[in-house]
This record gives structure tokens, C-alpha cells and sequence, in this order.
């Protein structure tokens, strides 16, 4: 009778760890990779901010719409899905299991000499069902000297000095707007200028789609004091509004 009751209560004791058993191993065995299929997802925003070569300044930023966002699924090496963002500059990735993601997407470098793109990473962990927010990242991007909307205009006039007079008693002989006159212009103290060139018709010349900091504009005009050939005359420009006009005025140069 006692080993009846004790095979008994053996055979319950095996149940009990039998179904002990099962309701741990259960969900393991319907755990799922990282990938699509599950309830949790990743979103973001991507703020793209615009600098000029050097990074030294800010010149605008907006949404980067259209931007390609990629992800990586665990510790895979292939690419595990890509989306774009929308007009807002958001993305969202749906349809997640829990586990080990890296997103990331491609953005300039500032601290590069080269000035070469790099990938912007974020890796994180995700929960069941989480929806994980990234919250406001940033794209990196350069714009060169005439990538912007403002200008710097101006008009050259020439003082002509009759040949056979000489400095300090210069004779006139005719005064005229200068046609074909190089104008140079450098941006952020470059060792060498940006763009150059060439009076129209009036004197009038412009350089346009400029974006905003520091600019040298200058031209030559003879140095009718015989000292040297040439004197520089030039113009120290600072740009501040996206749209903004600046007008020299009337340039004089002299010619003998």
C-alpha cells in the first residue's frame, strides 16, 4: 500500500516538473529572431542642418525629407531594411521583434580633414511591443560659397589720366564706366579667390547665389603714384541674412 501511494505521488511529482518544464521552455521556443514580424517599432526625426566648407558656420537648417534610413537586424551584416523620411523628416520602422537593432544613415563628417561622408549609428534594444523614439537627430551637410540666395553688386568707374602727365600733377583726360574690369571675390579668408569676373555694360557687375559669412571682394587699379605697378583696392564683406543685398557703390580706379 505504501509503495503504491508513494509511485503515486511520484508519477504526480513528474507531471508537476513535466509541465514546469513546458511553460518555461514554451516561450522560448517561440522567441523570434530580431526582424519584422513583431509589435514594436523605431522612429525618429532628421533635422538636416547646412554649414559652410568648413563648419565654422551655421547657415540654415529644415527637415531632411527623402532621407534614406537604414537598419540592421541583431548582429547580422546585411542590411536589414530601409525607409525614407517624409516631409517632416520622420521615419518609422514597424513590425519589430525585441532584440538588438542599429540604425543609421549617412551624414558629413565635421571632424574630418577630408571632409568625407560617414554613417551616423544609434544601436539600441527594443522591448516587446516598444515603440522606441530616437527623438531629433541631425544630418550634417556643406554648402559651397554660391550654393546661397545673396549678392554683392557694384559699379566700377575709371579715371583716365592723360599719358604724358605724371603724379601729383595727373591731367584727366576722360572718366568712364569700366567695361571688362576683373572683380574678384574670396569667401572665408580662402588663400585663393573664389570666382572672378568681368564688369558689363555701365560698370555694373554682381556676384550672386551667395550664402551667408565673410567675403573679400577686389580689384586693381594703377598705382599712378609710380611707386609699383599695381595697387589692390578691396572690400571686407559680412553676410548675415540669407537673401541679403549688399551694394559697394561706385568703385573708383585709376588709369594712366
Amino acid at each position: 500500500m505504501i509503495y503504491s501511494s508513494c509511485r503515486r505521488l511520484l508519477h504526480f511529482c513528474m507531471k508537476i516538473l513535466v509541465i514546469s518544464l513546458l511553460l518555461v521552455l514554451l516561450p522560448l521556443s517561440c522567441q523570434k529572431d530580431e526582424g519584422l514580424g513583431g509589435t514594436g517599432s523605431i522612429s525618429g526625426t532628421i533635422t538636416e542642418q547646412f554649414y559652410n566648407d568648413d563648419y565654422s558656420l551655421l547657415i540654415y537648417e529644415k527637415p531632411a525629407v527623402d532621407e534614406d534610413v537604414f537598419i540592421v537586424f541583431g548582429s547580422s551584416e546585411e542590411l536589414g531594411n530601409r525607409v525614407r523620411t517624409n516631409n517632416q523628416g520622420q521615419f518609422r520602422f514597424k513590425y519589430l521583434y525585441p532584440g538588438n537593432y542599429q540604425v543609421y544613415f549617412i551624414s558629413g563628417d565635421s571632424t574630418s580633414v577630408l571632409n568625407m561622408d560617414v554613417e551616423k549609428l544609434y544601436e539600441l534594444e527594443l522591448d516587446r511591443g516598444e515603440d522606441h523614439e530616437l527623438g531629433r537627430l541631425e544630418k550634417l551637410s556643406t554648402l559651397d560659397f554660391d550654393e546661397g540666395a545673396a549678392m554683392i553688386k557694384g559699379v566700377v568707374k575709371v579715371i583716365d589720366y592723360v599719358d604724358l602727365s605724371s603724379y601729383p600733377n595727373l591731367v584727366i583726360e576722360k572718366i568712364y564706366y569700366a567695361t571688362e574690369q576683373e572683380v574678384y571675390l574670396t569667401y572665408n579668408k580662402h588663400t585663393f579667390y573664389d570666382e572672378r569676373i568681368r564688369t558689363q555694360t555701365g560698370g555694373y557687375f554682381e556676384f550672386g547665389r551667395l550664402i551667408p559669412g565673410d567675403y573679400q571682394v577686389f580689384l586693381y587699379s594703377d598705382d599712378v603714384t609710380g611707386e609699383s605697378d599695381k595697387v589692390t583696392i578691396e572690400f571686407e564683406v559680412s553676410i548675415d541674412d540669407l537673401d541679403q543685398v549688399v551694394d559697394l557703390g561706385e568703385i573708383v580706379i585709376e588709369k594712366l
